[in-house]
């Protein structure tokens, strides 16, 4: 699939939800993305390049290569890069659960 503008960066859909049921899988490029929350889903941002800060419910937490970020439905989120290019991450979202 070819890659979408989106807020704050641009994503390619890997799994969509037509497919993959209460799954599906995105691949993310975010320079700064802004506060929102998921209602309905689940999300986990697994991060593969890049180095950022991930603010969920008002808590701050650095993030780099490797580290997986849990956004339970409900919360309010955001991430930012902290460096010149974005943030490369897969996230799973998981929704009707």
């Amino acid at each position: 699939m070819p890659a979408e503008p989106s807020e704050g960066g641009e994503f390619r859909t890997l799994l969509p939800p037509e497919v993959g049921g209460s799954l599906a899988i995105y691949l993310l490029h975010v320079t700064r993305s802004e506060p929102h929350v998921h209602e309905q889903e689940d999300q986990v941002y697994i991060v593969q390049q890049g180095r950022g800060t991930v603010e969920i419910d008002g808590e701050h937490r650095e993030v780099g290569p490797g580290d997986l970020v849990y956004i339970p439905r409900g919360a309010w989120h955001c991430l930012a890069s902290l460096e010149p290019e974005p943030v490369v991450l897969y996230s799973l979202i998981r929704s009707g659960v």
